[in-house]
C-alpha cells in the first residue's frame, strides 16, 4: 500500500505540486538514509570544509566558538529539504555557496545545494535542483532527516483539549526543526488512544517507547499514570510527582526524545519507530542541561533509538567525554577553511580524559583559567624574574585567594615566594 502527500513549492518562479510516496512495505527499512559525506564552499563563515567518515550511529560536532557548526546543520538539512525558509547565505564576495552532501540511501548520487543570496531567509530557487530526477531524490529521503534546533524552551502547560489531527506535511519542513509546543498533548493523546481496540500496533508501540524514556534516563524513574486532570504522574525516589515537577534538564531530554518518535510517528504512520533509520540533527544539544545530564544524553538517545544516525553539535566537554574515538568531529581552521583535527586519541575515545583536557585539545581553548588568573599569574611570575620581593607577595596572596582549596600548584607558588625572600 502507498500513500501520499502534497506539497506546494515555489520553483523557478512557478508554483509546482510534488507527490510524496512513502510505504508501509518492510523492504522500505533498507531505503533508509545515512549521511556519508559532507562538502561545503563559501557558505556563512564557512570557505571551505569537506568531511568524508561520518559515523553511521554518532557524530558530535566541535571546534572553536563561531567555527561554523550550526551552519553545518543547517547546510546539511538544505540538501534534504522541500519546504521551509532557507536560513544560510553565500560568503560575502562570491558568487555562489555550494553544498553537497552523499548518502547511502543513493550510492554515487550526490545531494547538492547552491545558496545564491546573501540575505537571510530570501530564498531564490536552487539551480543545483533543477534537473527532475535529482528534484524526486529530495522528495524521496527529506522525510528522513528529523532536525532539532536549538529553540526548546518550555514553560507548563495545562492541558484543557488535546490537537488530535496532525498532518504529516507540517513536519516536512525541515529547516524548520521540530517543534515542542504539543508533546505533552502529544503524549496525552497516544496514551489515552493505547488501550483501544482500533489502536494501530504502531503507535502502541511509539508510546511504549516514549515512557521508557524517562527509565533510560534515570532508572529510578518511571512512568506511574496519566490521571483525571490531564497530568502525567511520574514514580520517583521521593515519590509519585507530576510530570510539570520534573528539572528542566530532564524535561529537556524527554522532549527530545519524544520529539523523535511523534515525528516518526506521524511521518510514517505504517512503520514502527524501532524501524526508523534515518538522521537527526541536534544543534546545542547540551542546551539546559546540568554537566551530569550532559554525559548521559548521548547515550541515552542511542540506546532508545539504535538505527538512527545522530549528527550533534556541542560547546560542552561533558558530552565529548562520553564519546568513543570515531565518534567526534573536532574542527579547527582559519578564514573559515576548515578541516577535521587528527586527535592521538586512546582505543576507548575520550572517556579516561578530564574536562581541561577536552577544552584544550579538542575544543581548542587556549586555556581553561580565566583572564583574570592569566593577568595575575603574569605579575607574578614578572616580579620572580625582576626580584621584586613586595610585588611578588601581593600577586601571590592575590592568587591565593583566586586559587581551589587543593590547587596542587598552591605549594610551588608559596616556595617561590620564599625562596625569593631568602
Amino acid at each position: 500500500m502507498k500513500k501520499s502527500i502534497t506539497f506546494k513549492r515555489s520553483f523557478n518562479d512557478q508554483l509546482i505540486e510534488i507527490l510524496c510516496y512513502y510505504s508501509d512495505d518492510k523492504n522500505k527499512q533498507d531505503n533508509a538514509m545515512k549521511i556519508e559525506s559532507l562538502k561545503i564552499e563559501n557558505v556563512g563563515g564557512i570557505s571551505s570544509l569537506s568531511l568524508d567518515s561520518f559515523d553511521p550511529n554518532l557524530n558530535i560536532i566541535c571546534g572553536e566558538n563561531g567555527i561554523g557548526k550550526t551552519n553545518i546543520l543547517d547546510s546539511i538539512a538544505h540538501c534534504l529539504s522541500i519546504s521551509g525558509n532557507s536560513i544560510l547565505r553565500k560568503k560575502s564576495g562570491v558568487d555562489r555557496g555550494y553544498i553537497k552532501i552523499e548518502c547511502d540511501f543513493n550510492k554515487n548520487q550526490p545531494y547538492p545545494f547552491s545558496v545564491d543570496s546573501f540575505e537571510p531567509r530570501n530564498y531564490k530557487s536552487n539551480p543545483a535542483a533543477y534537473h527532475e530526477e535529482l528534484y524526486k531524490r529530495f522528495i524521496e529521503s527529506s522525510p528522513y532527516l528529523i532536525y532539532l534546533k536549538t529553540e526548546r524552551l518550555f514553560s507548563h502547560k495545562r492541558i484543557d483539549n488535546l490537537n488530535i489531527y496532525e498532518h504529516a506535511e507540517y513536519h516536512l519542513r525541515n529547516l524548520d526543526g521540530v517543534s515542542n509546543e504539543n508533546a505533552k498533548d502529544w503524549f496525552i493523546k497516544n496514551e489515552l488512544l493505547s488501550s483501544q481496540p482500533y489502536t494501530a500496533k504502531n503507535d502502541k508501540n511509539s508510546i511504549e517507547l516514549a515512557k521508557k524514556a524517562f527509565g533510560i534516563l534515570n532508572q529510578s524513574y518511571s512512568f506511574s499514570a496519566l490521571k483525571q486532570d490531564m497530568e502525567i504522574y511520574i514514580d520517583t525516589p521521593t515519590g509519585v510527582i507530576p510530570y510539570e515537577y520534573l528539572s528542566s534538564g530532564f524535561k529537556s531530554c524527554i522532549t527530545i526524545m519524544w520529539g523523535i518518535i511523534r515525528e516518526v510517528q506521524i511521518r510514517f504512520p505504517d512503520m514502527d519507530i524501532q524501524d526508523f533509520n534515518g538522521v537527526v540533527l541536534i544543534d546545542e544539544i547540551e542546551l539546559h542541561l546540568h554537566p551530569e545530564w550532559q554525559g548521559k544524553i548521548c547515550n541515552a538517545l542511542t540506546t532508545l533509538f539504535p538505527n538512527i544516525q545522530f549528527i550533534i553539535s556541542t560547546h560542552s566537554p561533558h558530552v565529548i567525554q562520553t564519546a568513543e574515538a570515531n565518534e567526534v568531529i573536532a574542527l579547527s581552521g582559519e578564514n573559515g577553511h576548515l578541516e577535521k583535527r587528527t586527535l592521538d586519541i586512546a582505543p576507548h575515545g575520550f572517556k579516561g580524559w578530564t574536562v581541561e583536557e577536552i577544552l584544550t585539545d579538542v575544543m581548542a581553548m587556549k586555556d581553561t583559567r580565566t583572564e583574570l588568573y592569566r593577568e595575575i599569574k603574569e605579575k607574578f611570575d614578572d616580579a620572580l624574574d625582576n626580584n621584586d620581593i613586595e610585588a611578588a607577595t601581593e600577586a601571590y596572596q592575590e592568587l591565593d585567594k583566586l586559587l581551589h582549596p587543593t590547587y596542587p600548584l598552591r605549594a610551588l607558588f608559596k616556595m617561590q615566594l620564599d625562596k625569593l625572600k631568602g
